[in-house]
């Protein structure tokens, strides 16, 4: 019987996580850790080491300190993340997304549904959007490197509109639940779109975020009604949102 592509995703982003905090391991380890085969480690192991994120040596493996694995581990999340706030949108909503790489990636998900999405997120033009999406760009300044849509002209272009729901990534949130961003230029319209959404704002992030905060402040936890971010969170930040009374999922 074939697995699903999802069990082995999830499965090889857990090895390569334990790699990476040990550094080393031996298959025999993998193969206890993960109950399953050997032959079914030493395929998920070449698969790893195709991609460059560990080294393998007999009887075992290490990471591979020339790449970056944590980025592989990252991107997982931020597909998950993406996927789970993706059934959050139903047929014919109109949707505001921000400049956010996490954000942007619910597109990928978004299947034989007609909706009207708006974003200043220029990254939206390489993407394969389901032909049922209608993408609407803000227009304005490039800024890099993000490549967000910025400036007098995308600010102008947004006051025209109104979303059902504001899907909004952040740089860094702080202790305190304030948003915040890096570039100075998205403060307004992240603004813009957390207020003009008429049903409700769904922040996504990956969990290294509630550990960091950025220059500009954009917002706060209350002005957001549902979080998704992945299982690392820790509890401090966990506790946190739920003293701001807003819907946690964890992915």
């Amino acid at each position: 019987m074939k697995i699903k592509k999802s069990i082995v995703d999830n499965r090889r982003e857990s090895i390569l996580k334990y790699i990476d905090d040990k550094q080393e391991t031996s298959t025999q380890e993998l193969v206890d850790i993960f109950n399953v085969s050997e032959i079914t480690i030493r395929r998920d192991l070449s698969f790893l080491e195709s991609i460059g994120k560990i080294v393998r040596f007999y009887g075992g493996a290490k990471i591979n300190k020339n790449e970056d694995a944590k980025n592989f581990v990252l991107e997982n999340k931020k597909d998950r993340i993406a996927q789970k706030c993706a059934e959050f949108i139903k047929e014919y909503d109109d949707i505001f997304i921000n400049s956010s790489s996490t954000a942007l990636l619910v597109l990928k998900y978004l299947k034989n549904k007609r909706i009207n999405v708006i974003t200043n997120n220029a990254r939206a033009l390489f993407l394969d959007i389901d032909p049922h999406v209608n993408v609407t760009l803000t227009g304005g300044k490039i800024s890099y490197p993000k490549n967000a849509l910025t400036g007098i002209f995308a600010i102008n272009n947004l006051k025209i509109l109104a979303s059902d729901i504001t899907i909004i990534g952040i740089s860094g949130i702080s202790k305190e639940g304030e948003l915040t961003t890096s570039l100075m230029d998205e403060v307004e319209i992240n603004q813009y779109m957390i207020s003009e959404s008429t049903s409700k704002n769904i922040l996504v992030c990956d969990s290294s975020k509630f550990s960091k905060t950025a220059n500009f402040r954009t917002g706060t936890l209350s002005n957001i009604d549902i979080v998704i971010t992945d299982d690392d969170l820790d509890r401090d930040s966990i506790e946190m949102l739920e003293k701001n009374k807003v819907q946690l999922i964890l992915v």
